[in-house]
């Protein structure tokens, strides 16, 4: 009796090994697969986004170079493996394949690449087909388990650099208007280092017209290339102080810069807190000492506004010569809230002043980042809002912000946002400080200012006297640009404005101008590639 009964604990045993030993072949050979198919995913990731790079519009190529689009994509996904694409790159295999589409079977893996396809021809759309094998598994008669993975990417904005952009299309306007009150300079971040050389950034680009009038008294200078679509009345448009504007026929796409999400921005309305010489007060963590004799600071936290702000506030008795400091985060106006600027002294740092850091020196804040890490401050605009700066009620009024380096939506180094569903059809962003009537009267974003909206118009006004400094300090923030980053929209107003020190006179440096186009200029933008955004990358993945 106890000999059957072993032979059946043994029958029983040896039944189970078999069910033990299906079940560990099944877990091996998955996660077998399982990592192979994340492999594969990682293939096709790269090469969807290598091949979007290829569909960024250009000025040369304003349907990006599809051939180059097509060899990427198999090259980056079979550079994974390992592998090289059967056909090399400038091969006539990837030249208007059928239906875009192109198909590559090296090493076990058949990788399928169509581009352009999608959203406005701009994605592309690669596909790896493997025969995954098992070891374990072939017990059970699975010899080999196929192996899917797709992905799509779409091409982003063109790594171009732009001081100034007006996208419209069409020539139905004069989207840049200079209004030649003085000498103005667009800089490309050389500092006027290079002032009499040639240079790629900071285009002015136009895709309508752009209108710089006849004047003896006045220029418009561009340290950049410039490309317009339809020119209108620009000889006083100079490149270099000297050399006359050269114009194309091309034209760039729209920056497909991301708006931030502001679905959820709260708090709704927050009110501002009040420091009175001497006092300290801790703003939503944030610790400020205002060690001013008599100015009054009043700090603003980020949050969704459908009030308009209005800085300094009359109704509540601000002093103009108050402290307004804005505490890092998302500012979101909206409902027709607007925010007005007139006078004080506006930051987004601990004192309300220009602060800055680094060599070259740049604009910083010194405020921490906000709960959610956006380490700047940025104005968002949609519906029916807008945004004014004067210097109308004190002279010398200073507005100094930095835009964040990091957010965790939208793009990063924009300062103002114009959401693509705002309808203000006048000025919905619009700085005009007036230079004449003060000496130091201060206006600087660091940052990019953009119009996502095709409706209204943006100004910015010189509001800096003579030359750029290219030593800004915590006591000395004299020569800097309006923006420094991008200025960017739909109808873009430039004024040179009525800026002291203006004087003609002649570059040392260049050589000997011409009757119009020299003298101290007021500084209007700068691209300055520390504050200047991009979409993050020039393509990204969709699917």
């Amino acid at each position: 009796m106890v000999a059957g009964r072993r032979g059946q604990v043994l029958l029983i045993v040896a039944l189970g090994m078999v069910a033990i030993c299906g079940m560990l072949a099944l877990a091996v050979d998955a996660g077998r697969l399982y990592f192979q198919r994340r492999l594969m995913q990682d293939a096709v990731d790269a090469g969807a986004l290598a091949g979007g790079q290829d569909l960024v519009f250009s000025t040369a190529y304003p349907t990006g170079s599809p051939p180059n689009a097509l060899y990427h994509a198999l090259q980056l996904s079979f550079t994974t493996f390992n592998l090289t694409p059967t056909h090399p790159q400038g091969s006539s295999f990837y030249v208007n394949p059928p239906n875009n589409t192109v198909t590559d079977s090296v090493g076990g893996y058949t990788v399928t690449a169509v581009a352009p396809t999608g959203y406005d021809s701009r994605q592309v759309k690669v596909t790896v087909n493997h025969t995954g094998t098992t070891t374990f598994a072939q017990i059970l008669g699975f010899t080999g388990v196929p192996v899917v993975a797709t992905a799509t990417a779409e091409a982003g904005t063109n790594a171009k650099t732009y001081a100034i952009f007006a996208y419209t299309s069409g020539g139905s306007g004069n989207t840049i208007n200079n209004d030649q009150n003085g000498y103005a300079q667009i800089d490309d971040g050389q500092d006027g280092a290079d002032v009499c050389n040639s240079s790629t950034n900071g285009l002015a680009l136009s895709n309508a017209k752009f209108h710089v009038p006849n004047s003896t008294r006045a220029a418009l200078n561009i340290n950049g290339q410039v490309t317009v679509n339809q020119g209108s009345d620009n000889n006083a448009l100079f490149q270099y102080w000297v050399a006359g504007a050269p114009w194309g026929t091309s034209t760039d796409a729209e920056p497909d810069f991301v708006a931030p999400d502001t679905s959820n921005v709260t708090p709704l309305n927050p009110n501002r807190t009040k420091i009175l010489p001497g006092g300290t007060a801790t703003v939503n963590g944030v610790t400020i000492t205002n060690s001013t004799a008599s100015q009054d600071y009043y700090v603003y936290l980020p949050g969704k506004y459908t009030q308009t702000v209005t800085i300094p506030n009359n109704a509540s008795g601000d002093a103009a010569s108050s402290v307004y400091i804005f505490l890092n985060g998302l500012y979101y106006f909206t409902s027709g809230a607007n925010l007005n600027t007139s006078g004080g002294s506006i930051a987004n740092t601990s004192t309300g002043l220009p602060k800055y850091a680094g060599s070259p020196p740049v604009g910083v804040t010194d405020l921490p980042a906000a709960a959610d890490g956006t380490n700047g401050v940025e104005f968002v605009f949609d519906t029916s809002s807008a945004y004014s700066a004067t210097n109308s009620a004190l002279a010398g009024a200073s507005v100094f912000l930095v835009a964040p380096g990091y957010s965790p939506t939208g793009s990063t180094h924009i300062a103002f946002y114009i959401a693509s569903n705002n309808t203000v059809t006048g000025a919905v962003w619009s700085e005009t400080f007036d230079a004449s009537a003060s000496n130091a009267p201060r206006y600087q974003i660091w940052g990019t200012v953009f119009d996502a909206s095709t409706a209204g118009s943006m100004t910015v006004t010189g509001v800096q006297l003579g030359a750029h400094n290219t030593a800004p300090s915590n006591t000395d923030s004299s020569g800097q640009y309006a923006i420094n980053g991008e200025f960017i929209g739909a109808v873009l107003q430039l004024n040179n404005g009525n800026v002291l020190g203006n004087t003609a006179g002649t570059s040392t440096t260049c050589p000997a101008p011409g009757a119009i186009g020299q003298g101290k200029p007021a500084l209007l933008v700068q691209f300055n590639s520390k504050f200047a955004p991009a979409p993050g990358v020039n393509s990204y993945l969709v699917q």
